[in-house]
């Protein structure tokens, strides 16, 4: 089920706590959002670096007195032009959070294409082994310089209970 911020919201949405629906629905960086939910510094926790600019990346975003809260896959849509192909391949290849990186080097970052859905898991053969459904929600982050990404973040369990949603 997907739905973007223009159509119905699944089935089930209104009935998340509500810092978990915002968690959900803001368009700045989740890592950012996720610092001041928790109160902790945010780890980027790899698991799929890859090996090309077309490949995908995928990591934990974790804290450390609770454990990994979200598993995100990343994309490259648009490769960036040859002067900055360098530091976008070591970002994707690295531990460091992209929304926030890109933001501190290209400045403000438009996200379109904004959808919220769930999803059974397991879903992703290097993603979490919890079962049932998980919350995500997936967006095209670009650069005024051109570059784009697809982002797909998936919020665990554990972000449910820390968003006050308790045990499910």
């Amino acid at each position: 089920m997907e739905a973007d911020l223009g159509a119905p919201l699944p089935p089930g949405f209104p009935l998340l706590p509500g810092p978990f629906r915002m968690l959900l629905g803001l368009d700045g960086t989740l890592t950012r959002s996720l610092t001041f939910l928790s109160g902790e510094r945010i780890e980027v926790e790899p698991v799929l670096r890859p090996d090309s600019p077309e490949g995908v990346r995928k990591v934990y975003l974790r804290v450390p007195s609770i454990g990994r809260l979200v598993f995100a896959r990343t994309r490259l849509l648009v490769l960036p032009n040859s002067e900055e192909a360098p530091w976008i391949a070591g970002l994707m290849r690295g531990d460091l959070p992209i929304g926030q990186s890109m933001e501190a080097r290209y400045g403000p970052l438009t996200k379109d294409e904004f959808s919220v859905f769930s999803v059974s898991a397991p879903f992703d053969p290097h993603g979490p082994r919890e079962s049932g459904d998980l919350w995500a929600r997936s967006y095209r982050m670009r650069t005024r310089e051109g570059i784009a990404l697809r982002i797909e973040e998936f919020f665990l369990d554990a972000l449910f209970r820390l968003a006050g949603g308790g045990c499910r």
